[in-house]
């Protein structure tokens, strides 16, 4: 796998502030001016894993071959954690080995993994090692070297399963993806059970099948099933949680 002329650096955080990102883009633009920098997203709950990871997942496959995904959502930053180098037969992967890649690894052919040695880094602080290791270590992988360089090989990493009948992602429109695939195709009406609520919704191809601020179940551009409202956030009205048990039974034909 080659690194293009004009190589790709993705950024998926919890950072929200500028501050944050604001350094870690400043540290690899001064180790290779070149890169085009892409923010997939800083607004991830905070120390929220699953949610970061479902976001790279469905996020990476669609950058060219080549690009450099690096992920920072590390509530153990600082500790034992280790911090990962992957090459896959596509993509690179940077972050902590804390499960941020593994729902996306799911789709790659893993080539290489390094565990990263941060002696090889300069001025390490405990509690950000996004700009002081995973930062430049996506630009000097941007300018040639090979991540062999900076560490040793090991053969696994912290896995993040998916739980049955959970809900996985909330996006900005409030729509709930859940880790729920089938439902009975004949299905046309279902029951949302979450926490003490029940709700009767229809199951439908698009938002639009329905009345405005209705729920409707229908199958993601994610492949999960989703909770939805037309024209209104469903997450605000269940007051629903990434991590949380949800289930959809099919009440209808």
């Amino acid at each position: 796998m080659e690194i293009s002329p004009t190589p790709i650096i993705t950024l998926t955080t919890d950072f929200s502030s500028d501050l944050y990102r604001g350094q870690m883009k400043g540290v690899i633009l001064s180790i290779n001016e070149k890169v085009q920098i892409i923010d997939i997203g800083h607004h991830t709950r905070h120390y929220d894993i699953l949610e970061g990871a479902f976001l790279i997942w469905q996020v990476c496959s669609r950058f060219p071959p080549g690009s450099i995904h690096v992920g920072v959502i590390d509530p153990g930053v600082g500790t034992s954690r280790a911090g990962l180098a992957i090459k896959t037969d596509k993509f690179y992967f940077i972050g902590p080995d804390n499960g941020l890649f593994s729902l996306a690894l799911k789709d790659q052919r893993i080539k290489t993994i390094i565990q990263i040695d941060p002696s090889k880094f300069e001025k390490v602080s405990p509690t950000f090692h996004g700009r002081d290791i995973f930062a430049p270590l996506a630009a000097y992988i941007s300018s040639g070297k090979k991540i062999e360089d900076f560490g040793q090989r090991i053969d696994k990493i912290k896995e993040l399963k998916l739980k049955k009948n959970s809900i996985i992602y909330i996006d900005e429109f409030g729509n709930i993806i859940t880790s729920l695939r089938k439902i009975s195709p004949l299905a046309k009406k279902v029951t949302i059970h979450y926490k003490d609520r029940k709700i009767k919704a229809k199951f439908a191809q698009a938002f639009a099948e329905v009345k405005e601020g209705e729920f409707v179940i229908l199958r993601g551009s994610s492949g999960y099933l989703e909770i939805d409202k037309n024209k209104d956030s469903a997450a605000k009205d269940l007051g629903a949680k990434v991590g949380e048990r949800v289930k959809i039974y099919p009440s209808g034909l």
